[in-house]
């Protein structure tokens, strides 16, 4: 009695394998499904992208704002800020190589 139901779970196996599944639900609007996520995609980096250019001007006055009070307060550095580039102030260019 055993044998016959291992006969037919086989032959129900090989009647399952031998189906091919049917994949039109999911290729359908294939397509559509993929560019809508991609869209997604390309709308969260625009946020974060749109958010970081908009930041760059406040950026930009805190890091003036450090190099001009780091000018204003140390004394014995020069007043030119660009002294460093031009070759004008031998402090600034020993104490950034270490001398």
């Amino acid at each position: 009695m055993k044998d016959e139901r291992d006969e037919l779970l086989d032959q129900l196996f090989c009647t399952v394998r031998s189906m091919k599944p049917d994949t039109a639900a999911a290729e359908e609007h294939f397509e559509t499904r993929l560019m809508a996520g991609l869209e997604e995609r390309r709308e969260s980096r625009a946020l974060w992208s749109a958010w970081a250019w908009r930041l760059v001007p406040w950026f930009s006055m805190i890091v003036i704002i450090v190099a001009a009070g780091s000018v204003l307060i140390d004394p014995g550095r020069s007043r030119d800020m660009f002294a460093v580039f031009t070759g004008g102030d031998e402090y600034q260019v020993s104490s950034l190589i270490g001398e």
